[in-house]
């Protein structure tokens, strides 16, 4: 980086899940580096995944609306999204993502996506006509029956599982999409796969929401029959869908019965906030995540932003929790807090006092590169 000609340094980060929030990673950052004459830009960014609603309201100016849903488990509590004039900005993991859950609690057979389709209702009752669903971070693979069911979709299932997907023997579509025919759904998705199969909701995700290997064999050929009612009852064919399998198979769901837009949710992101044009001004980019690996570069953000740095070759810097060692050569510099933390639980508690020793670490290896070049 050329500190005589570019002191701009573009902040562009996506949340430290359970940690910092990309707001507080770029307030921390640029304070501590303007001190030292930079100058600095915030972009927040998000994937989809948690948090990404926020992030998106930031840009639109949409206000928080709260109101009550319920959980993964059927548990009331309050929960927002976002308004803006007929624009509604949900987030499933607000209503039921597995953030609400202990880990004793996981329970694949009976978490479902119902609190999300009450917070969809709720929207079209103040009037919102178009919808940004922002769907990571959820706590069940229920291929969206639980929010559909809530949003007029009438299933026929003869099981005592609150994951309607278990045993789902048919759908009625029609007071659904009589409901929906004039809303208009673009879905920010945080992974790419399909609904079923090797690379499917069931095998790839189950298991870290408390499925056993036997329930994701079930789950997974549920997901297909689920595909197959799709099919019958829509005419569209979503088995090898892209991004078909976020968020438990909602995704493709939603696109069946809906036209819902599926979009990568990075690539949203980086397009509302013009990271782009900002790019072209900045002398050195900054991103960050709480974990970066070969997922990173799968449409997360920190692998989007190295791509793209790359293409106008501008420095990229990434800050992060943990880091594989496979992807450290992707990025100029990569900076961890495990490196500087007790551990990974102190790293994650006390991530503002890493990332302020992290800032003046930045400051040195900028000046140091600036007097070697």
């Amino acid at each position: 980086m050329n500190l005589i000609n570019n002191r701009n340094i573009l902040l562009a980060p996506n949340s430290f899940k359970g940690s910092l929030d990309a707001f507080e990673f770029c307030r921390i950052l640029a304070s501590e580096l303007e001190v030292c004459g930079f100058h600095t830009l915030s972009l927040p960014l998000g994937d989809g995944g948690d948090g990404t609603a926020r992030i998106v309201a930031h840009y639109l100016h949409a206000l928080p609306i709260k109101t009550k849903t319920v959980d993964a488990l059927g548990r009331d509590h309050f929960a927002s999204y976002y308004l803006k004039d007929n624009t509604a900005i949900i987030e499933l993991a607000e209503a039921c993502g597995l953030k609400h859950l202990k880990r004793e609690e996981y329970d694949i057979l009976n978490t479902n996506t119902a609190g999300f389709g009450v917070l969809i209702n709720h929207a079209l009752s103040q009037g919102a006509t178009h919808l940004i669903l922002c769907v990571g971070g959820s706590a069940s693979v229920d291929g969206g029956t639980g929010a559909l069911q809530e949003m007029g979709l009438t299933i026929v299932n003869n099981s005592m599982n609150r994951n309607y997907i278990t045993d789902i023997k048919g759908i009625n579509i029609e007071s659904l999409q009589q409901r929906f025919k004039e809303i208009h759904i673009t879905i920010l998705c945080d992974v790419d796969n399909s609904i079923c199969g090797p690379e499917g909701a069931a095998a790839v995700f189950a298991p870290q929401k408390g499925a056993s290997p036997e329930q994701v064999v079930m789950l997974d050929n549920q997901l297909c029959l689920w595909s197959a009612l799709l099919k019958q009852n829509t005419g569209k064919d979503v088995t090898r869908l892209k991004h078909g399998g976020a968020a438990g198979g909602i995704t493709a769901a939603m696109h069946a019965l809906l036209n819902a837009q599926l979009v990568s949710g990075s690539e949203y992101c980086l397009t509302l906030s013009h990271f782009h044009d900002n790019l072209l001004q900045a002398g050195i980019v900054i991103t960050g995540e709480g974990k970066i690996d070969f997922q990173s570069f799968y449409g997360k953000i920190p692998g989007t932003v190295a791509t793209l740095c790359l293409q106008q070759n501008v420095p990229v810097y990434a800050v992060v929790g943990l880091a594989e060692k496979q992807v450290l050569t992707r990025f100029d510099k990569v900076f961890t807090m495990s490196q500087y933390a007790r551990s990974i639980q102190d790293s994650i508690k006390n991530a503002p006092y890493y990332l302020k020793i992290i800032a003046q670490a930045i400051v040195d290896t900028l000046y140091s590169s600036a007097y070697s070049d």
